[in-house]
Order: C-alpha cells, then sequence, then structure tokens
C-alpha cells in the first residue's frame, strides 16, 4: 500500500520522497481503506509542512511483532504551545481545514489497535511515528 501512495508524490518536483521500506512481506490487521487514509493525510500535512522543497522520508522498521512506519518531513515543526493539542478534534495550526486530520488518524490507529506519536524541532521539522502490531 506504501509503494503505490509512494507513486503518488514521485511526480513532484517539489517533493523528494524517500522510502526505507522493509524487504519482506508486512501484514497488518487493519482496514485497506483506513490505512490508506491514514498515510495520504500524514504524507500530506508534512508537505504541507514545509516551506519550499519537500523532503519527506517514510522508514519501516520491525519491533517485536510490530511494524513501525516513521514519516519524517523537512518543515518548520510544531510549536510547544500547540503539541499536547494536536490529535484533538477541531484543532489545527493551518489556516484552513476543519482540523480532523490528526484526530481521524489517531482513531484509525488505536482501532488497529496501534500508536501514534510524533517528535519535532521547530525549525527543523516533524517525525511522526505509526506503530501497528503485525498479523498472525
Amino acid at each position: 500500500m506504501l509503494r503505490s501512495l509512494r507513486e503518488l508524490y514521485q511526480p513532484d518536483d517539489n517533493v523528494d520522497f524517500v522510502w526505507r521500506p522493509v524487504h519482506e512481506p508486512i501484514l497488518v490487521e487493519a482496514d485497506k481503506t483506513q490505512m490508506n487514509r491514514l498515510f495520504t493525510n500524514l504524507f500530506t500535512n508534512a508537505i504541507e509542512a514545509c516551506d519550499g522543497k519537500c523532503r519527506l522520508e517514510v522508514k519501516e522498521e520491525l519491533f517485536n511483532g510490530t511494524v513501525r512506519v516513521n514519516i519524517k518531513d523537512n518543515g518548520e515543526g510544531i510549536a510547544p504551545e500547540m503539541q499536547s493539542r494536536i490529535f484533538i478534534p477541531n484543532f489545527t495550526t493551518k489556516s484552513s481545514g476543519t482540523g480532523l486530520g490528526l484526530a481521524m488518524c489517531k482513531g484509525i490507529i488505536e482501532q488497529a489497535k496501534g500508536r501514534i506519536w510524533f517528535e519535532t524541532e521547530e525549525g527543523h521539522g516533524t517525525t511522526f511515528h505509526v506503530e501497528l502490531p503485525l498479523a498472525n
């Protein structure tokens, strides 16, 4: 699924999409449409956070029965006063939009028994981490 999403961004000269996949099949017990919605939203947010040329790094890692997908951008980062509210419905840092995207992402991940968190540094970018249990 991530491969097909990556191909959507390849033709964009303003986006340098770097993908570091795990070189084995990964299966999670989650709705494919919801996973597509989740990663589309995270990729779009990362690209919108960038000013000018965007470098989007997507890295897959396996940890103790889970897959972790790290989505790193080179945007402005998330201001400290906004960090605690980032997953709250109707909260947005943008001038337009509903503020439902990250709240929706959190709900999708929790439904799949996973977790999401982020690391950010103002002026240097943000990395969102999505961790999902592998299917048995």
